[in-house]
Formats: C-alpha cells, structure tokens, sequence
C-alpha cells in the first residue's frame, strides 16, 4: 500500500498544507519524508493522519475495489457508445468509493475528461484536466498512461497539435510497460495519426493510420477503419499524391455507406471537395460540397460546424468561379443558419463575400480591424492567410504600400510554416 500517495492525494484534495495536516502529530519535514515515500512510519502515526483527514485506516489498507466498471466506462467513451457512458457514469457516481478513494477518485476523473471531450465540452474538460494535474505525483504507471493520453486529447482539441503529439509519445512510453487490451492499443495509434496529421507530422501519421487501421480491420471495426482511411486520404492530399488520396476517401465512402455511418460520408464529401478544389475542379468540388449538406442530418453541435464548412466552401468556389448570384445564394442560406446555428467565424467568412461582391468600401477596415484579429487570437492559420492576401491586394491597390507589405509578409510566413492546411478530421 503507498500511504505516501494516498495521504498527499487526499491532503491536497481538501486543500491543507503539510504543516496544517502534521501540526500536533509528526513534524511538516518528517511528512514530506512519508508522501515522498522515503520512509515507512509507525501505525500510529497513519492511523492519526488518516483520522485527520477523515478517512479509514483500515478499509484503506486493503486493496482496492475493482476498476472493471470504470474501464467498462472507458470503453463506452472511448467507441461513442454515449448513452451507456451517460448511465455507468451515474452508477459510478453512486458508489461512495469512486471518488473517496485515492485509486478510483484518480481513474475517474482521467476518463471524465475524455467523456467531457466526447460531449464537445472542452472548457469543462480543460478544468478536469487543471484539476487532476495537481495530483500528478501521486500517480502509478497506469495512471500516467490515462493522463497523458488525455492531456494529448485536450491538447489536440485546443488546436496545439505539437503538444498533442508529444504527450500521446508520453502516454505511448508508458503502454510498453502495461498490458493493454488490443482495442486501446489501436485507440493510442488512431489518437496518434490524427495529432501527427494535424502537426503536419506526415510520414509519421500515415506510419501510427496504417498501425491503426491494421487492429482495426483484424477487429472488423468498419468505422474506425473508415476513419483512418479519411485520415490517409488527408494526409496524401497534403504530400500532393492526389490518386492516393482520392483512393483512401473512395474506400472510407464505400466502408460509410456499408454501415450507413452518415457522419463519415458527410466528412469524406467535404474533403473531396476540398481536395477536387486544390486541382482547379470546381464543379467537382461544389457537386462534393452539395453531398455532403445531403448526408448532415445535425443531431449533434460538430455537424452543424461541418454544416457551416460546407456552405462556406460553396461560397468560395462559386466565388472563384466568378458566379457572384451562386456564391450570394449560398452566402444568404449559410446567414439563415446562424440564426438556428451561431458561429463568430462563419458570421465572419459570410460577411466577408457578402461585402466584397457588394464592393463595400468599409472593406478593408473590416479585415483590419475585426476579420485577422479574430482569426489570429483563434490560431486559425488559414484563414489569417488567406484575409490577409486579400487585404493586402486591397491595400496595394489604394497605394498603401507599407500596410500592404507588412500583411503580405504575415500570410508569406504562415505559408511557409503551414504548408500542409487542408481537410477537415474527425
């Protein structure tokens, strides 16, 4: 039993310092010794701290209640089972020993915040991650393993991919030494193809999709099989190897259809699009981009944004197509959705085409001052690029040469570090 990890976990948990948990039983040094685990105290001596702090000596000397429906849990997280993970949490919750004890208390909260990302509440899970991070020395291997495998999720689902991808190697270091089932096995692979694809890791990502997509079909697990076919056609696109790319989005439609997995098809569409749209094939593009509205039925937050994505890559391509009367009709459909679907930045991207077809005037101090700003205190690359090529044409034209330059070299420098933007991942 590691009284030392016990007693600082519950100690920091109520808030107490050493000195107010030793004061009249040991000396704060002394303490220190025994959460660090550099020495073994007398019985006594834990029995007094356990009591101040409320607990049981000597229930906590036994070993530890059973995790199998904490993992039961997990697993329900972790496949999107969500309705089963909604009711074994409440089960969970409803046993005194989930949160009291040291062990169980620790899984919890790990998995909770993969169940808070599952339900798109990222702010929420950033605190469950804020929080459990103070007992991070208090963790066994196994713990670390969850903890950095969600730290990588709430990384990636802030955007800091790099990050993502490193504590994902962490969580990855960790699972040699443990006996991981096959299926999480393949999730760290999955998780690791998707933060190395977004980090612009390519070579790395299609090597983890390719590890992952392996499992996957030896477990006929046709949906995440599809998944990493959607990641494989992304990453392809980006190393300019369009005939591979397409195959992969292909296979992962075929996989989609099969199972009638509808959020897929809406996915692999978009991307068509998008990857039809970099090789100058707009009426492709805008044929994939109406597919995918056809297939996203929004019963959830994430495909209203995809619904949003599509409308406004319509805009864009019937803009580059110079069909102004198409681009306004999808531009007035994507505004009448905000109205059921708020979004700032699609608000933006709508407003934009609305005042450039317009040839509005105030244009320009409308990217200025709002557009890049917004887009920059997002981190959202490519849009930064591409308003800022646009407000420096506009600004070179007025003969603002300066002004025009100093954006230009902005999106100049975005480019060249994010080369890779392009496709839209689960």
């Amino acid at each position: 039993m590691e009284y030392g990890k016990v007693l600082r976990f519950h100690r920091v948990k109520q808030g107490l310092t050493q000195n107010q948990l030793a004061e009249g039983i040991i000396s704060s040094a002394y303490l220190s010794k025994i959460e660090n685990d550099q020495t073994v105290p007398a019985i006594e001596v834990l029995e007094l701290l356990y009591e101040r702090l409320g607990l049981d000596f000597c229930e906590s000397s036994y070993s530890h209640p059973s995790k199998e429906k904490l993992k039961e849990w997990y697993e329900a997280i972790v496949f999107k089972r969500r309705e089963d993970a909604e009711l074994l949490k409440e089960e969970l919750l409803q046993q005194k020993e989930t949160l009291a004890n040291h062990q169980l208390y620790i899984f919890f909260e790990l998995f909770r915040i993969r169940h808070l990302l599952l339900k798109n509440e990222v702010e929420k899970a950033y605190e469950a991650w804020e929080n459990i991070r103070q007992h991070k020395d208090t963790f066994d291997d196994e713990m670390k393993f969850y903890y950095h495998l969600a730290s990588g999720l709430v990384k990636y689902y802030r955007n800091e991919f790099n990050d993502a991808f490193q504590q994902l190697m962490e969580a990855k270091n960790y699972s040699s030494s443990l006996e991981i089932e096959d299926w999480e096995q393949s999730d760290l692979f999955y998780l690791l193809a998707l933060s190395t694809s977004q980090a612009n890791h390519l070579s790395a990502s299609v090597f983890y999709t390719d590890q992952a997509l392996e499992i996957f079909q030896t477990q006929y697990d046709l949906a995440k099989s599809a998944d990493c076919h959607i990641i494989q056609g992304i990453n392809y696109s980006r190393l300019r190897n369009y005939a591979k790319s397409l195959e992969n989005y292909h296979l992962a439609r075929k996989i989609a259809a099969q199972i009638g997995n509808n959020i897929q098809l809406t996915l692999v569409y978009i991307n068509i699009g998008t990857l039809e749209a970099r090789m100058g094939n707009h009426a492709v593009a805008i044929e994939s981009y109406e597919k995918s509205i056809e297939y996203n039925d929004l019963s959830t937050s994430f495909r209203n944004s995809y619904l949003l994505t599509s409308i406004h890559s319509l805009v864009i391509e019937h803009y580059k197509k110079d069909d102004h009367e198409g681009c306004l009709k999808w531009v007035n459909y994507g505004e009448e959705k905000l109205k059921i679907y708020p979004s700032k930045p699609f608000q933006f991207h709508f407003e934009f085409y609305k005042k450039v077809i317009n040839d509005d005037k105030d244009i320009s101090n409308f990217l200025e001052s709002d557009v890049i700003p917004f887009f920059e205190q997002k981190k959202e690359h490519i849009y930064i690029i591409r308003y800022s090529m646009f407000l420096a044409d506009l600004l070179e034209k007025q003969r603002m040469y300066k002004k025009a330059s100093s954006y230009l070299r902005l999106a100049i420098k975005l480019l060249n570090k994010h080369s890779q933007l392009g496709g839209i991942l689960l």
